[in-house]
């Protein structure tokens, strides 16, 4: 039976084949206004299709705001780079599986922007975006912070005690000025770093899940022989 969630990717070649589309639109983290965004990109082709899956996967009860389709395309851009970082730290990419848009089982139809799935480990990763001052971050991060941590806890109360259920907030920046043609640097460096902070976060709990398989308890005794 097919898991429910607008889109599931088995490992990251599978994520990196689907949202190469980015690549190709030579899509930018704007800092335009999400209905000015939404006005410039409805017509495109990818917005269209993950618009109607939407629909057509009956994800909610609510209508789609079409806002959300870009987020959507910037945080799969994010992804894509963050998950580079987790190859050249050396994991094995191809073991995990994401999904988009997960609706929350017993959850009053509220949905997780991702959730990475990794051995006996479940990641609730949430993203939001600020492009205003720093006080306004801070409250949209406590803002999704508390929506990760009752998805988190949502999820941890139904699979059994064996799994382990963590989340994530990655809050990111607006990257470049449509009107003007011009890239924010110093968002760029913040957003690479905060993106460093996510691979390393997810490289120790992929690490420790590692760790408790039986071929490496199996090693760690061996060791201590």
């Amino acid at each position: 039976m097919e898991i429910k969630s607008l889109r599931f990717f088995n490992g990251f070649e599978e994520f990196n084949r689907f949202t190469f589309f980015l690549e190709e639109m030579k899509w930018n983290i704007e800092k335009q206004l999400l209905k000015d965004r939404v006005t410039y990109y409805r017509n495109n082709k990818h917005f269209i299709e993950l618009s109607e899956d939407f629909y057509r996967k009956e994800l909610s009860i609510w209508e789609l705001k079409s806002e959300e389709v870009i987020t959507w395309f910037d945080t799969m851009t994010l992804l894509r780079r963050m998950f580079i970082i987790l190859f050249k730290k050396g994991i094995k990419t191809d073991h995990l599986k994401l999904f988009l848009e997960y609706p929350l089982i017993f959850g009053n139809h509220m949905r997780a922007d991702y959730l990475i799935v990794y051995e006996r480990l479940i990641v609730v990763l949430e993203f939001g975006m600020f492009n205003q001052d720093e006080k306004r971050r801070e409250e949209r991060y406590t803002k999704k912070l508390q929506e990760s941590i009752n998805y988190r806890q949502l999820l941890a109360n139904i699979v059994e005690p064996q799994i382990i259920v963590v989340n994530y907030v990655m809050i990111y920046r607006p990257e470049y000025d449509r009107s003007r043609d011009t890239f924010f640097k110093d968002n760029i460096d913040y957003n690479n770093d905060e993106l460093i902070r996510l691979s390393n976060f997810l490289h120790l709990h992929f690490n420790n899940q590692n760790e408790l398989s039986a071929f490496e308890q199996l090693r760690k005794i061996a060791l201590n022989e």
